[in-house]
């Protein structure tokens, strides 16, 4: 039985060997009738192992035939002569070139096909004429001035310097593509009292900073108040306006509690009982006080968009809150009568407040992450 298990283990084995090597000779994709993949794949395994005779079929059955399917597809596109055609045509033409540099560099594959065919001067004319074309078509795409298309024409002048690079002026239309192409929002200076502003602008500041790195590879763009001293040139399409309203800072509420503290057999002296001197005891009482001072601090951010034409798209306010505390306590009466913690308690004194400029950065932590997240959301459709 166990001899059995072992064999039926070997010949699983051996089918997937099989299977793992005809993939990676190409096999299955010469049966498909893919043959650039298949003759790809064939010179690969030469490389690694010349002797492979599946490689070795594969390769002379597929170069032939990749070769022949790849002038077929250059001759189809030249009859199409529709605006692209030369893009299916650079195409094929890298993939002779890259099948004949793939067998010059393996011995074994040169062997099998002695004289891979190049077609560099033809790839080089098929690629200016594949530049001019999308060329062409990128400008009039850039010209239709809407933020889609500009992205499109992007995309495509950077194919273009792809095929020649410098073509015409082509650096210049890819940075002007860019531009016309990406979603430009100014950030304006937060409104708030001149005793808050610096750190409104702190918040603000590290917001937006947050924000761009978000969309460092999206084609968003955010300029804060100090970039945006010319529109013109800018050319804004939305204005974000980030301003705190309705905060209230430093509100004290202060409370106190009472408890009765009493412990019985107390020693409170001593007294001669029969001409003996004896420990007297008795029960001693205080009354135990604690202190709780609050100051509250809470503000609206308000969260406003308007277009170039100072149309509001959205607004969304969001409300913030931070207390801040501290404790003490004091006694009357006898003090052995409390807790060794009440005790501790007692001997410390209350905290000193926060300024008001701490306690507004506090209060805005939490509408923080409301407010990136609202803006991220917004922003994560363009």
């Amino acid at each position: 039985m166990n001899k059995l298990f072992i064999n039926y283990q070997l010949i699983s084995f051996l089918i997937l060997v099989f299977t793992v090597a005809s993939c990676s000779t190409g096999y299955n994709s010469y049966k498909k009738g893919d043959y650039y993949k298949a003759c790809v794949d064939a010179v690969d395994m030469l490389k690694s192992n010349p002797k492979n005779e599946k490689a070795q079929f594969v390769l002379s059955k597929t170069y032939p035939l990749a070769q022949q399917q790849a002038l077929r597809e250059i001759d189809n596109a030249l009859l199409q002569n529709d605006q692209n055609n030369y893009e299916t045509i650079v195409l094929q033409y890298e993939r002779l070139n890259l099948m004949a540099d793939n067998i010059y560099k393996c011995p074994k594959a040169l062997e099998i096909i002695p004289r891979p065919t190049e077609y560099r001067a033809q790839l080089t004319d098929a690629r200016q004429k594949a530049a001019a074309q999308v060329y062409e078509i990128a400008n009039k795409t850039l010209n239709v001035g809407t933020l889609d298309q500009a992205r499109i024409a992007y995309q495509q002048f950077k194919k273009v310097n792809e095929y020649v690079p410098g073509y015409k002026n082509v650096l210049s239309l890819i940075d002007e593509s860019r531009f016309q192409g990406t979603m430009r929002i100014v950030v304006e200076k937060p409104r708030t009292s001149l005793s808050y502003q610096l750190s409104a602008d702190f918040f603000s500041t590290n917001l937006m900073a947050e924000i761009t790195n978000a969309f460092k590879n999206k084609m968003i763009r955010f300029y804060n108040y100090s970039e945006a001293t010319n529109i013109n040139t800018i050319k804004p399409h939305q204005y974000l306006v980030l301003n705190f309203e309705d905060y209230s800072i430093g509100n004290v509420r202060e409370t106190k509690n009472t408890i009765d503290m009493k412990r019985d057999s107390v020693k409170v002296g001593s007294a001669t009982l029969q001409g003996k001197k004896v420990d007297v005891y008795n029960t001693v009482t205080a009354k135990y006080h604690t202190f709780r001072r609050e100051i509250k601090s809470t503000g609206v951010l308000s969260v406003r968009i308007y277009d170039n034409q100072n149309q509001l798209i959205q607004q969304q306010n969001f409300g913030g809150e931070y207390v801040w505390f501290t404790t003490w306590s004091s006694f009357n009466g006898d003090e052995r009568a409390l807790t060794k913690e009440q005790v501790e308690a007692c001997n410390k004194n209350a905290q000193t407040p926060p300024n008001n400029q701490n306690m507004f950065v506090e209060f805005t932590k939490p509408i923080y992450k409301q407010a990136y997240s609202y803006i991220k959301s917004y922003y994560n459709k363009y």
